[in-house]
Formats: C-alpha cells, sequence, structure tokens
C-alpha cells in the first residue's frame, strides 16, 4: 500500500472511529506491544487523578479541568467519575462508570449498560501513585490500522517539571510517540467539592487544540 493509499484509509478510520464511538487516534499496522506494570496496588490509585495531556480524544474536545475520581467497589472493582468543563459555555459534565482489574495494571472501564468488562482497556504502563501515572490504551481494528489513546494523569493540577519527566521516560520506554500529546487546560478550574463539577471557570472561550492543530498535525504525520 502506498502513501496516498494509507493517508486516505487512516482518515477514512479517523472520521469512522469518532462515529463508532471509538474517538482514537488511527495509526497504521496492529497495536505494538507495550510493558504495563508489574504489581498493582489499586487502594494507592485511588482518588483524583487530574489530566495533564493526552492523546487527540474526540469526547474531550472543548473541555477543561478534566480529572477522574476513582473509588473502591470491591477488591476487584472500581468506581470511576470522569469530569470537565465545557470550555465553551463553562457547563460542567461528568460521566459515571466502572473498571474491573483484569491483571496488574490492567483494567477494563465501562460507561454503558452492557459494555464489556472482560477485556482490558485501560493499561497503567507506569505510575508512582503520588504524583503520576501514565495510562494506555489501543485497539486492533485490522492487520493494517489500530486506534491509541495516552493519556498523562497526575495528581496536582499543575505537576512539577521533575512529575512530568518522569511520566514522558515511561512512554519512552515504550517507544510510544509524545508527538501527538496535547496538554490539557488546567487553569481557572473550579475547587472539588463533591463531584468537583458544580461551579464553572471563567477563562476567556477559546478554540480547542484538537480542531485548530493537532488533527491537521496527525494527518500530515501518518
Amino acid at each position: 500500500m502506498n502513501h496516498r493509499s494509507s493517508l486516505w484509509l487512516l482518515i477514512l478510520l479517523m472520521v469512522n472511529g469518532v462515529w463508532l464511538g471509538s474517538a482514537q487516534l488511527p495509526f497504521p499496522g496492529k497495536c505494538p506491544d507495550v510493558k504495563v506494570v508489574d504489581t498493582f496496588d489499586v487502594e494507592a490509585y485511588l482518588g483524583v487523578w487530574y489530566e495533564y495531556s493526552k492523546y487527540p480524544f474526540a469526547f474531550e474536545i472543548g473541555k477543561k479541568c478534566i480529572y477522574a475520581n476513582y473509588g473502591l467497589i470491591d477488591n476487584s472493582t472500581v468506581s470511576v467519575v470522569n469530569a470537565a468543563i465545557n470550555r465553551f459555555t463553562g457547563l460542567p459534565s461528568n460521566v459515571t462508570g466502572k473498571a474491573k482489574l483484569i491483571a496488574p495494571g490492567q483494567l477494563a472501564v465501562a460507561f454503558y449498560p452492557g459494555q464489556s468488562l472482560t477485556k482490558a482497556n485501560y493499561l497503567v504502563l507506569g505510575t508512582d501513585y503520588e504524583s503520576y501515572a501514565v495510562v494506555y490504551s489501543c485497539t486492533s481494528l485490522t492487520p493494517l490500522a489500530n486506534f491509541k489513546v495516552v493519556w498523562i494523569l497526575t495528581r496536582q493540577r499543575e505537576p512539577s517539571v521533575e512529575t512530568i519527566e518522569a511520566a514522558k521516560k515511561i512512554l519512552d520506554e515504550n517507544k510510544i510517540s509524545q508527538a501527538f500529546l496535547i496538554d490539557t487546560l488546567q487553569k481557572n478550574c473550579p475547587q472539588l467539592e463533591g463531584n468537583g463539577t458544580e461551579l464553572a471557570g471563567g477563562d476567556e472561550i477559546d478554540l480547542d487544540d484538537f480542531v485548530t492543530t493537532v488533527v491537521p498535525n496527525a494527518i500530515e504525520k501518518a
């Protein structure tokens, strides 16, 4: 397959992925091998994680102040609350779900009724539990293409340089490109009370980087 054909295939997969709910970046080939943490302390991982950066993710277009809150249901099941503020309207939103621990650092996360909790789609590549976590998900569609998403999560809204360097080292060790990472806006955010979405932020309306920069760059680099 030549470069032109591959480019059109990736564009088609991107469009279809958004409509089918996959909403992740398309890449050529099968999902690559990655190294997941050998041991995983579920209880130490619980609590609030702020999204520092991620691969473009359609469900998060126009969102800021994004965070996840994990709580323990039982020894192998975790409650999940993902929350954010709409950058255009200032309105809060959140979605709740469950995560099932399949293996150390491998969880099956579901947000919709009937969604399977048997296949891991949330892989923890590295975490120190106190400052950063690197999370990865990849779905092979065909031998020619896969959908991929990466998150860097931090315990602080504005983490230290050392924290981010430690997280990015995990990406380097797994040969995961950082070219597609976009930073999540974590300024002028509400204080977390209850589910943390009662108050809206006060910054000016701004167009999401996903639309203006990242998608064109991703297509160019494909």
